[in-house]
């Protein structure tokens, strides 16, 4: 979650700082408005995103021995899970305070967001309603306040005809256009992503482009003149409402006027918006970095900790001599072959023997299972290729595979134990006996 939150982040700040350097002072404010709707967007999915180049940073035998070890460990048998319950019962109950934390301010930022709604519900249920075309407008008394929501535009009593009138021009362009939808969209992120500054930065943006489109609408039946002199003599009040599209806002008022007073952009300054192109792709490279990065790490991690317990393990063979500790197939220096590999190069020796071996032992498997059983069951198959290239202490777990659990399990290890002699292994040129994960399928 800390690893998704920070990429977000620096994924919205470039975004954002593609646009404040090369788009912000453009009147291209429809594209603007998409432009920091879909960037916005991107940030979120782009850390989640995953990608085949995994399989060029660890190989498929090394992923898929991680992800079988991970399966039998966590379906381990109950005597061992019991124990383990029983230690964790001893030890202090460990609270994740980051976790508390995040979960406090969302609680606190849905709070708001309710008295915001209910603000609002209030003014729907308490004031007098007109129909104007397809828009309901709302009579707010003793006040100049004007905003929108949705299809709902609300005017203060106060307002003169010719006030309510303009503003009633620019209120609909917000409406038509569902501006409501863009800032709702962004309190819900405030509650979720609390913690984020970007969401408040992009929804101001927003907010100010929301704006710049309305006044484009408004002036093309009015004077540039006159615009500005009802923007300058007007004096409204706002309700306190992020979500709704507000007539006025004086922090705001400057900008307004001198965007509307600015020529029109160039069709060519709309190749800025193709920054954005090579500034996905490098995001898209980095998660599939990152991504691969974290799976080789788990691999090696997996991989050294196998072998460092396995070490502490040694076998008495009759002459009381010790025999060779386990090691992981992803990370022993050459590993079992099944004959007819032997004559192949390194990287292509451990391919055929995987081929085969996995081959052999889901042949095996099928043939030796009896009855209809669900295709889509899991199984995993890990045994040890001793230092004479023997199968031996094989075990297999079944997921999801109801009453019929020991029935496929005994099929697995059968289908594992029927494997024929290999050539064995070897690490630092001595023979070691080498462990071997391997998830098999049903077939229907």
């Amino acid at each position: 979650m800390l690893q998704y939150s920070i990429q977000v982040i620096v994924f919205q700040f470039l975004f954002w700082l593609v646009y404040e350097i090369s788009l912000k002072r453009t009147t291209f404010f429809a594209y603007n408005r998409w432009y920091l709707l879909l960037s916005f967007s991107l940030s979120l999915i782009l850390p989640l995103l995953k990608f085949d180049l995994f399989y060029d940073v660890v190989s498929p035998e090394r992923l898929s021995a991680f992800r079988a070890q991970q399966i039998l460990d966590k379906t381990a048998p109950e005597t061992t899970k019991e124990a383990s319950r029983n230690s964790i019962i001893s030890k202090q109950i460990f609270i994740n305070w980051w976790v508390v934390t995040y979960v406090i301010g969302v609680v606190i930022s849905a709070m708001f967001l309710s008295l915001k709604l209910f603000k609002l519900k209030s003014l729907f249920t308490q004031n007098l309603k007109s129909t104007e075309d397809q828009f309901r407008i709302i009579e707010l008394p003793q006040t100049k306040a004007a905003f929108t929501f949705f299809k709902t535009i609300f005017l203060g009593s106060e307002l003169s005809a010719l006030e309510r009138d303009q503003i009633l021009v620019h209120e609909k362009v917000h409406a038509k256009q569902l501006h409501s939808l863009d800032l709702l969209i962004f309190e819900i992120f405030k509650v979720i992503f609390w913690f984020n500054p970007l969401v408040y930065v992009y929804q101001s943006k927003i907010a100010m482009i929301h704006e710049y489109l309305a006044d484009t609408e408004s002036v093309k039946k009015t004077s540039k003149s006159n615009y500005f002199q009802h923007l300058l003599n007007a004096s409204f009040g706002s309700e306190d409402l992020i979500f709704s599209s507000q007539f006025l806002n004086n922090s705001s008022l400057k900008k307004r006027i001198k965007m509307i007073q600015k020529k029109q952009s160039r069709s060519l300054a709309k190749l800025q918006y193709l920054f954005a192109i090579p500034l996905t792709f490098a995001m898209l490279v980095f998660v599939a970095n990152v991504s691969a990065n974290t799976i080789q790490n788990k691999v090696s991690e997996a991989s050294a900790t196998s072998a460092e317990n396995k070490s502490d393990k040694k076998i008495t063979a009759e002459n009381n001599e010790n025999q060779p500790v386990d090691f992981p197939f992803a990370v022993v220096d050459q590993v079992p072959l099944f004959k007819g590999c032997e004559e192949l190069s390194e990287a292509e020796q451990k391919n055929c023997t995987s081929e085969k071996i996995n081959e052999f032992v889901n042949n095996r498997f099928n043939e030796g299972i009896k009855g209809d059983f669900d295709s889509a069951i899991r199984v995993v198959v890990q045994f040890r290729i001793n230092s004479s290239g023997k199968v031996e202490a094989a075990r297999a777990r079944a997921i999801l595979a109801g009453n019929n659990r020991e029935v496929i399990e005994a099929a697995a290890v059968k289908a594992a134990e029927a494997l024929p002699q290999l050539i064995p292994g070897e690490h630092n040129s001595e023979k070691v006996n080498v462990i071997y994960s391997l998830p098999i399928t049903l077939s229907e």
